[in-house]
């Protein structure tokens, strides 16, 4: 496949676990599929200690020194994923180069992504989801109609052979969990009152990846059946979503295009979160998951998981389908390939 750019560059560097930086990852596999030529200009000093450093290496990314913005040319397109660090270096960007692209991993809009737009300094806003695209262009555009933004959607990819199909957990207990960021936000109040009241025929375990003082301050101390781990130095992601028969996760957020909801599907946890955000359009509810406005509905639907095994495995196998439409190479491939079409129509 010949790419309408030859190569292209991004600020920051990828991670085994988080949202923007896991997808980032995964995003580079499609990039180097497509035969682009892959660059990373870092923003921290550390950049050889982090965990992909010899997997981008291995794959052939080349590795710039941290900020180092003479490597780039004019032409070359340079992306942010929901990167606040890539907003404030843009106007040195802006020397180098005039193809700038921000990814806005969020459901609302960082005060620097409209200061940058009303500059004129962000040529191009990606989305992953179609319905965060249609909200938030009118906003940017009104800060700066004469711009020529492009507003374009694309499909993420998620390589799902990270995290194996798991037919079967431990019997002698019911394992359920959440996983997120440690920050406040991502934990709704009633976290442990939806925790201690779903039933189910057998002793619950659960576990809780992405935990420390300030989810403690939030909803309180876990009980002694739930487990917490700080992050995934403690317990792997693969090792949480073994443990988990459902991921039970009521939050204060709204997610926009949640990757736990892509390593559930291919894992075969199911899923129980809020019915808003961009979990409505990746769950199916009653199909590959469930969706709920209420923690009536939380613990109904964790008991259920609970007590009907069967239907647990025909949603979990039906979710790791839907995982795979929704996030497999082809789609993101061919989206990609639009992307890069509109880049390289851009002003250098």
């Amino acid at each position: 496949m010949s790419p309408a750019i030859p190569r292209l560059f991004v600020y920051g560097f990828p991670g085994l676990y988080g949202g923007a930086g896991t997808e980032l990852h995964h995003q580079i596999i499609v990039w180097l599929r497509i035969g682009l030529e892959v660059h990373i200009i870092p923003g921290d000093e550390g950049y050889a200690n982090e965990p992909l450093y010899a997997e981008m290496l291995s794959r052939g990314v080349k590795i710039h020194p941290k900020d180092e913005w003479d490597a780039l040319q004019p032409g070359d397109p340079i992306l942010g994923f929901c990167n606040a660090e890539f907003l404030n270096a843009l106007p040195e960007i802006r020397k180098r180069t005039r193809r700038t692209v921000f990814v806005n991993c969020m459901t609302w809009l960082f005060d620097r992504e409209k200061e940058r737009m009303a500059q004129g300094m962000i040529a191009m806003f990606l989305y992953q989801n179609e319905s965060v695209r249609a909200k938030h262009k009118p906003v940017l555009h009104a800060l700066n109609p004469g711009a020529k933004a492009r507003f374009v959607t694309f499909k993420p990819y998620f390589d799902s052979s990270r995290f194996p199909f798991i037919e079967e957990r431990a019997k002698e207990y019911f394992g359920c969990g959440r996983i997120s960021r440690q920050d406040a936000d991502k934990f709704a109040r009633n976290t442990l009152h939806i925790y201690e009241y779903f039933v189910a025929p057998v002793f619950k375990r659960g576990l809780f990846l992405g935990f420390d003082q300030r989810s403690e301050a939030k909803i309180g101390k876990p009980y002694a059946w739930i487990r917490t781990a700080a992050n995934q130095t403690e317990v792997s992601q693969q090792d949480f979503y073994k443990h988990c028969e459902i991921i039970l996760q009521p939050t204060d957020t709204t997610e926009n295009w949640p990757r736990v909801g892509f390593e559930a599907m291919a894992s075969g946890s199911v899923l129980i979160v809020d019915n808003r955000g961009g979990w409505k359009q990746m769950i199916e509810h009653g199909k590959t998951g469930w969706l709920c406005k209420h923690e009536r509905d939380f613990i109904y639907h964790a008991s259920k998981m609970a007590y009907e095994p069967e239907l647990r495995r025909e949603i979990a196998r039906a979710a790791r389908e839907r995982g795979q439409a929704l996030g497999g190479i082809d789609a993101s491939l061919s989206s990609w390939t639009t992307v890069l079409e509109a880049l390289s129509e851009l002003p250098e």
